[in-house]
């Protein structure tokens, strides 16, 4: 059994799938067997099993989506100090927080964008200053924005 501390989680152990190589140069080096595989369950175990996440935890679904803390941040809605305060765990995200860092490590992982662009979306039209007017029309399809 191997103590996995490289992906930044103290409780992760590999039962098979890893060899030590020598290496000219660099002595004995240890090699994983699918590390990117290795990731993505590790990730789904996260996501899928665990109540709440930690600080590290938290830290290695962002690694794992290639966010800095601001884009995360940004999608959460709220500051990069906080993400940060997360990932020390010296603050908890809210419950809902964590359940859309869930939903984008999922989207992320199986490749799909929806989630990721609506709130990129959101975020652009909160930046929009509220002086436009919203036309509605009644058509026969239905009520519907003016053009």
């Amino acid at each position: 059994m191997l103590k996995y501390n490289d992906c930044g989680l103290r409780n992760i152990w590999l039962a098979n799938g890893y060899r030590y190589e020598k290496i000219a140069g660099l002595g004995r080096c240890l090699e994983i067997d699918h590390i990117d595989g290795l990731h993505r369950s590790i990730g789904h175990h996260l996501v899928n099993y665990r109540k709440r996440l930690s600080g590290a935890e938290i830290r290695f679904l962002r690694l794992e989506m290639g966010m800095s803390q601001k884009r995360l941040a940004d999608c959460l809605g709220v500051d990069e100090q906080t993400v940060s305060l997360w990932e020390r765990s010296k603050r908890r995200p809210t419950v809902a927080g964590e359940r859309v860092l869930r939903l984008l490590y999922l989207e992320h992982v199986n490749g799909k964008t929806k989630i990721a662009e609506l709130i990129a979306q959101w975020n652009d039209s909160d930046r929009l200053k509220d002086e436009s007017r919203e036309v509605f029309e009644d058509t026969a399809k239905g009520w519907r924005m003016a053009a």
